[in-house]
């Protein structure tokens, strides 16, 4: 059941007496279903609804039954994969004792985030609706998929998408509006039959609404004066306090691999700590970048800062309803929230528009400021920002009359979140360190002269050995078979073979003999990451490695023509061994064109027709024995 129609919901007992509450939870790995949740959420508190905005993980479970009213937005990860944050409700929404009728008082919606390169497209919210039809809740709108594969939802771009485990140069990020804005307006629509006095609400929706903002910015001179009204906010909320779990390593490698002339600069990285670590293969390691202190300065000149940069801030919530997702510190200085927490170089959204509408005092430059936020205005704002990779700094340096005050900066500046990467060693060979394989991303936009560069990699690419981090461990969703006489087919394009050299090592360690791996590069000499690697492993007999070099002959060959060219091979240790396949890499054509070679070496064997093949691949999809850590 992929949605039910809204009239069909109303004719299957709407409750009319309902208040004029709506929780919106949403579960977010990259912000992007985080900054729709707030989008809706904006519109509903325009609407005079009373509106709580939470994070799936910080929502007391508990109290969902009594809900008569929620939106659910979250994000897929990887192949289908729930978002971390959640987890918990899906675990306890899956609970078989739970009763048939558990949710038959609850009206909901569902807005879905994903890439539909991937087999199981918005899996997550698929599976969330069908959950919370199964439990009795009752849909008010056919389910909103947004795709990031739409022409209109994505862009060229440096970022984290559906697979939050490994930072690269990406060619997408999410504008889903194409989606969402249709979805919106049919659940407004739907939302005015069944809510009460809807006649009462605020008019459309103008430039002169300046919502409140999220946060008050508060002085250290004036925090004696407001004592009383600090500590009435719940700071025990994880978001509003550091995280906790952060290990202090020390950088002691941060060497390029790809030869010096080659257009890319790829990084091996080493950290190591004073305790052994623990973690395994598939496992990933969660870094903290900062923004480049002179952007910084840059910032704080332009809004006239300057007088309170280095002035300790508190940050109280303005409402409760509606926490930060982001750790903020309890106190800090002005500087360092914007080095440390806000991200002041994105590329930014519509949502960073909506709110500086609000602050120019140029009636021209405000007058295109409201285009850019209206329906009609989203062509002119993908040529302005998104196609030639726009920073929000310079959005600032056009729009001079935009000065933005304090209490709002928490709200027009998306939030600085942590990197994803999957570890590239294996705890047994390295007890103490922890290695990395990175892209640093830096490139030129044919419409800026202004190179582009990414955040984190940028930040990372300048620290020196012997500089002191403090990063998070986190369990990654790709795990090597218990039994180790099991065959592993490793299959890993440029920095995708990361978790597979961590898998390699570990199986090496463990005596594991029968292990494949199938590496994608464009040339030998320029790009083969940890070439030498591979050959050590080859010649203690614990690794068979392939090398698809595309751009060292004429005819340009992939891992595909590799597997195709061993189809027997591959077929032997699939269907006759149980074996396992683990794919790592971009998500543009590579893991489509890797399953139909598998597909096709299993046809191989006598009475395999291709539907058996593809069932079989599905199956070991549900054993855990097909495994993709993929991005768009």
């Amino acid at each position: 059941m992929d949605g039910t129609a809204p009239l069909e919901a109303l004719e299957n007992g709407v409750d009319h007496g309902l208040d004029r509450n709506i929780l919106i939870l949403y579960a977010s790995e990259t912000g992007t279903a985080q900054d729709v949740a707030e989008r809706i959420g904006r519109e509903c508190i325009e609407l005079r609804l009373h509106c709580r905005v939470l994070s799936m993980d910080i929502y007391p479970l508990d109290l969902l039954i009594d809900e008569p009213l929620v939106l659910f937005v979250c994000s897929t990860t990887g192949n289908g994969a729930e978002p971390k944050s959640m987890s918990r409700l899906w675990q306890t929404l899956l609970r078989s004792d739970l009763p048939e009728d558990l949710l038959d008082e609850m009206q909901f919606a569902v807005f879905g985030l994903g890439d539909s390169g991937y087999e199981r497209f918005n899996w997550a919210a698929k599976k969330l609706q069908r959950r919370l039809l199964v439990l009795g809740g009752r849909e008010l709108v056919k389910r909103g998929d947004g795709d990031e594969q739409d022409f209109y939802g994505c862009v060229h771009s440096l970022v984290v998408l559906s697979n939050p485990r490994v930072c690269f140069f990406n060619e997408f990020v999410p504008s889903i509006d194409s989606a969402l804005d249709p979805w919106l307006s049919g659940l407004l629509g739907v939302l005015k039959t069944i809510l009460p006095g809807w006649s009462e609400t605020v008019p459309p929706t103008t430039d002169t609404n300046l919502p409140p903002s999220r946060v008050q910015v508060v002085a250290q001179n004036d925090i004696d004066a407001l004592a009383e009204k600090v500590q009435s906010v719940d700071l025990d909320i994880s978001s509003t306090r550091e995280p906790s779990g952060r290990i202090p390593v020390t950088l002691t490698q941060n060497d390029r691999i790809t030869r010096k002339d080659w257009f890319q600069d790829v990084r091996h990285v080493e950290l190591e700590s004073d305790q052994e670590l623990r973690y395994e293969p598939g496992d990933v390691a969660v870094l903290y970048p900062s923004n480049d202190p002179a952007d910084v300065d840059w910032l704080i000149s332009r809004m006239g800062w300057a007088s309170v940069a280095d002035q300790s801030f508190t940050f109280p919530l303005n409402n409760p309803d509606w926490p930060l997702s982001i750790p903020l510190p309890v106190r800090c200085t002005l500087r360092s929230l914007l080095e440390n927490y806000l991200h002041v170089t994105a590329v930014p959204r519509r949502s960073f528009f909506t709110w500086i509408q609000h602050f120019a005092s140029d009636e021209r430059e405000k007058e295109k400021l409201v285009d850019f936020c209206s329906k009609e205005g989203q062509e002119d704002l993908f040529a302005y920002t998104t196609r030639p990779r726009r920073t929000i700094l310079e959005v600032l340096s056009d729009f001079k009359s935009v000065v933005i005050p304090l209490d709002y900066i928490v709200d027009v500046f998306p939030p600085i979140r942590p990197r994803s990467f999957s570890i590239a060693s294996s705890a047994k060979a390295h007890p103490r360190q922890i290695h990395l394989c990175i892209a640093i991303v830096r490139y030129r936009s044919l419409l800026l002269k202004a190179p582009r560069k990414g955040l984190c990699t940028s930040w990372l690419a300048n620290l020196t050995p012997g500089t002191r981090l403090r990063i998070g461990l986190e369990k990654g969703m790709m795990r090597l078979p218990e039994d180790r006489s099991k065959p592993v087919i490793m299959i890993g394009p440029g920095t995708g073979v990361a978790p597979l050299r961590a898998m390699a090592e570990e199986r090496a360690r463990d005596g594991a003999k029968e292990n494949t791996l199938y590496f994608g590069c464009r040339s030998i000499s320029a790009d083969c990451h940890y070439h030498q690697d591979w050959k050590a492993l080859e010649e203690k007999g614990t690794l068979r490695c392939r090398i698809a070099a595309s751009r060292d002959q004429e005819r340009k060959i992939y891992v595909q023509n590799l597997l195709d060219e061993d189809s027997h091979i591959i077929a032997n240790l699939l269907a006759l061994n149980g074996g396992y396949v683990y794919i790592c890499g971009s998500s543009n054509q590579m893991p489509k064109a890797v399953r139909k070679a598998i597909v096709g070496a299993l046809a191989t064997q006598d009475g395999w027709d291709e539907d058996r093949c593809v069932k079989y691949v599905q199956s070991m999809e549900d054993e855990g024995r097909w495994s993709e850590e993929c991005w768009s």
